[in-house]
C-alpha cells in the first residue's frame, strides 16, 4: 500500500465514530447527572463502580488471563467453545464478585436501590469510556490525519515492517462498512443497561443476604458474554440483536427485583 495514495475515510464511517464517542462518554455522564440530581444517588457509588471495573476486569482478570494463556496455550485459545466458556466464566466471576464486595464492604452505608443504579452506570460507564471511547478518539485522530493527507508525513520514519502493520490497522477505517462504527455505540449502550441490571441483582444479594441473587447476576453475565464470544463468527448484526434480547431479559428480571424491594 502506497503512503501517498491512501483512500479517504468515508463520511458515514466518521459519523459512526462520532456517534460511538458520544455514546461512550455522553451516556454514562448523562446517567450520572440524572441519578445525582433527580434520584439523589451518591457520586461515590458511580466512582466506586468505575474503580471496581478497572481493578477487577482490567487488572486482576487480565493478570489471570496472562497466566492461564501461558499455561494452556492453544488448547484453550484454539477451541472456540472452551474459550467462550472460560472467558464468560472469568468475566462473570471477577465483575460480579467485585460488584458484591464493593456493595457489601465499601458502599454498605445507606446503599439502596437508586445507588445500585448509580453503581451500575459507573461500572458500565468505565467500560464504555475505556473500551469504546478511547478507541473512538484514536480512530478520529487517525481519520483526521488520513483525510487531511498528513498521515504519510507522520509515518515516514517507520521501517517497512512497522509501516505495514500500522497501515493494516488503520485501513479498517476506510474498508469497514459504516454500520460497524454505529454498532459499536449501540453495543456499549446495551452493555451499560446490562451492568445496571446486574448491579440491581447483586444489590438484592447484599440487601437480602441471599446468594441466589448473586448467582442470578452471575448466570446472566455468563450467558451474555458466552454468546458474545460465540456469535461474531456467524453475524455481527445477529450477535448484537441476541445481545440486546438477552440484556432485555436480564433487565426485565432486575426491574422486578427493584420494584419488589421498593414495595417492601
Amino acid at each position: 500500500m502506497e503512503l501517498q495514495s491512501l483512500p479517504t475515510v468515508p463520511a458515514g464511517n466518521v459519523a459512526g465514530m462520532i456517534v460511538s464517542l458520544l455514546v461512550a462518554f455522553g451516556l454514562p455522564i448523562g446517567l450520572y447527572l440524572y441519578l445525582k440530581h433527580k434520584k439523589y444517588a451518591r457520586t461515590s457509588s458511580f466512582v466506586t463502580g468505575m474503580l471496581v471495573f478497572i481493578l477487577f476486569a482490567m487488572v486482576l482478570e487480565t493478570a489471570v488471563h496472562s497466566l492461564v494463556f501461558s499455561l494452556a496455550g492453544t488448547a484453550l485459545t484454539g477451541n472456540l467453545f472452551l474459550y467462550a466458556v472460560y472467558a464468560a466464566l472469568m468475566a462473570a466471576a471477577f465483575e460480579e464478585t467485585g460488584r458484591y464486595l464493593a456493595m457489601r464492604f465499601v458502599l454498605r452505608h445507606r446503599f439502596d436501590g437508586k445507588n445500585a443504579l448509580m453503581y451500575g452506570a459507573g461500572h458500565g460507564g468505565a467500560e464504555a469510556m475505556i473500551l469504546l471511547g478511547l478507541t473512538s478518539i484514536n480512530n478520529l485522530v487517525n481519520t483526521a490525519l488520513i483525510n487531511s493527507g498528513s498521515l504519510p508525513d507522520v509515518l515516514s520514519g517507520l521501517d517497512e515492517a512497522t509501516l505495514e502493520s500500522v497501515l493494516g490497522g488503520v485501513s479498517q477505517l476506510w474498508t469497514a462498512p459504516a454500520y460497524i462504527f454505529f454498532v459499536a455505540g449501540f453495543e456499549r449502550a446495551v452493555a451499560i443497561c446490562l451492568h445496571i441490571a446486574l448491579s440491581v441483582l447483586v444489590w438484592r444479594a447484599v440487601r437480602d443476604r441471599k446468594a441466589s441473587w448473586y448467582w442470578a447476576a452471575f448466570g446472566g453475565h455468563f450467558a451474555v458474554d458466552f454468546a458474545a464470544v460465540i456469535m461474531p463468527n456467524y453475524s455481527i448484526l445477529l450477535t448484537e440483536a441476541l445481545f440486546a434480547l438477552m440484556t432485555a431479559a436480564v433487565a426485565w428480571y432486575a426491574v422486578r427485583a427493584y420494584r419488589e424491594a421498593a414495595a417492601e
